[in-house]
């Protein structure tokens, strides 16, 4: 059946044309259309973009920052090489237990951000690489935003936008500080855990306002490079997810090396005592704190505002993480949520895994879930707290028959040859199974061998056979032969 355009002389037609690629005298946007656009660059989206177009798909990644995702610019990476200096800076202290004279002229902090910035810039550069030279991929540097369910606008930094449409569309957008509300905080120079790592000037005193993962690695590697440390907790609970034996021994390795901690501590106000210090204010009687620094560390906040999420009906959650099910779908067709902006957990590696579901339904047709993954993480403190699956407090909340292993770090042969003694390590099995629960390792490569009990998990392994493993000796792996035979 013809149409009414078709049935008009061509001349006619072509009135129509014109009168539809304009509005109010002005051209309408040129759409670009994609297979895939993919908003945020962070671990899922690149990983996604840089498997589907060498695949044959055409896709769009659009960052407004960071060239490789927060993980290598301000996160993991960044954070880590710091980790190691800091490490090498207190190795450096203790030469003489190890029989060595040494004479170290003391850490830079200036010459360690820079070791941190090169670093950086090699991953960074690796990425532009990757991203310039992949067919069927467009890299696109500015501020996309939903402007229909499958159209996304992209503001660039010379003040022009394209426009962009995808038969997919992928939200990766992660994370950044969350910063709590308190009476005087917008009138202070606080730090967050981005703006800490570009100081060249040491802390007289670091206050670090909260006690999770990220405060507790930058409480070390300043208190280790000579800063007094102080970390305000905001229970009376030191590392809640935790065992409290485990717990208990963490405090206690940071609390010699100097790092003090405050329970309970609420937080009234703060403000500039002078130009080169700040005053807090305690509540509960705890009086006035004085330091030179302030680290907000207290937890992060999706970033998914200003991204046009209300004009096509995307649902978040009261914490403004992005709602989708065990698919990574959202509420709307077509348009998946990976990383951070879901609401985690909150890691690189989930991220990364986020990135597989995503591959393997678009390329394999293979429809893989987050149900039930096992989810391992890693404390990067020294030494390392690494844990996967149940805690023995989850497994007896569960009402389950348990046998619990531990072994003091001091045992391992390994440990005493490194000159790293300190630790537990601790296992939680099933009586009647005899299958492993979970593990929380506080040992040297804590996260390496963690990784080991892991893969026994997966595999469905008893403690038996990973106590009755051939492990090389004397490696930190061999810890489990012996941290399950005390079962």
């Amino acid at each position: 059946m013809d149409t009414p355009t078709r049935r008009l002389p061509r001349i006619a037609q072509a009135a129509i044309v014109i009168a539809i690629g304009t509005l109010g005298g002005a051209k309408l946007p040129e759409i670009e259309h994609f297979d895939e656009i993919i908003l945020g660059g962070g671990k899922g989206g690149k990983s996604l973009a840089l498997a589907l177009a060498p695949a044959g798909h055409r896709v769009a990644l659009v960052e407004r920052k960071f060239i490789g995702g927060s993980c290598i610019n301000v996160a993991c990476i960044p954070t880590k090489t710091m980790v190691a200096s800091a490490k090498l800076v207190d190795q450096a202290k203790h030469a003489g237990d190890f029989g060595v004279a040494l004479s170290p002229a003391g850490p830079s902090l200036k010459s360690i951000i820079e070791r941190k910035r090169r670093v950086v810039a090699g991953m960074v550069d690796t990425h532009k690489n990757l991203f310039a030279n992949t067919p069927n991929l467009t890299f696109i540097a500015g501020e996309g935003a939903f402007t229909s369910a499958n159209e996304i606008a992209v503001n660039l930094a010379d003040g022009s936008t394209r426009h962009l449409s995808g038969d997919r569309i992928f939200i990766n957008t992660g994370s950044r500080t969350a910063i709590p509300q308190v009476k005087g905080l917008s009138e202070i120079p606080y730090l967050t855990s981005t703006s800490i790592m570009e100081l060249e000037e040491l802390p007289e005193h670091l206050v670090i306002v909260g006690g999770g993962y990220i405060a507790l690695e930058f409480s070390q590697i300043f208190r280790r490079l000579g800063s007094k440390v102080t970390v305000l907790l905001r229970g009376d609970r030191f590392l809640p997810r935790e065992d409290e034996d485990i717990a208990a021994l963490v405090k206690q390795v940071l609390e010699e090396d100097g790092i003090e901690f405050r329970a309970n501590a609420k937080i009234d106000s703060v403000a500039n005592k002078t130009p080169q210090s700040i005053s807090i204010s305690l509540g509960d009687g705890q009086g006035d704190l004085l330091c030179s620094h302030l680290l907000l560390a207290i937890g992060r906040t999706s970033n998914t505002e200003n991204i046009g999420l209300e004009k096509v009906g995307i649902e978040i959650d009261a914490h403004a993480n992005i709602k989708v099910n065990e698919y990574l779908e959202t509420n709307v067709p077509n348009v998946w949520a990976l990383g951070d902006c879901n609401g985690g957990p909150l890691f690189t590696h989930v991220s990364w895994d986020d990135y597989r579901i995503a591959r393997d339904r678009i390329l394999h047709d293979i429809k893989r879930s987050t149900t039930n993954r096992l989810v391992p993480y890693t404390l990067f403190i020294d030494p390392e707290l690494g844990r996967v699956g149940l805690t023995e407090t989850e497994a007896r909340k569960r009402g389950l028959d348990i046998l619990v292993a531990k072994l003091p770090a001091n045992k391992i042969p390994r440990a005493m040859t490194s000159g790293e003694p300190k630790g537990l390590l601790k296992a939680v099995v099933d009586r009647n199974s005899k299958q492993i629960l979970g593990c929380s390792l506080f040992c040297h490569s804590a996260g390496e061998v963690m990784s080991v009990v892991q893969m026994a998990m997966l595999g469905k392994l008893t403690y038996a056979d990973v106590r009755d493993t051939v492990f090389t000796h004397p490696t930190m792996a061999e810890s489990l032969n012996l941290l399950f035979a005390t079962i």
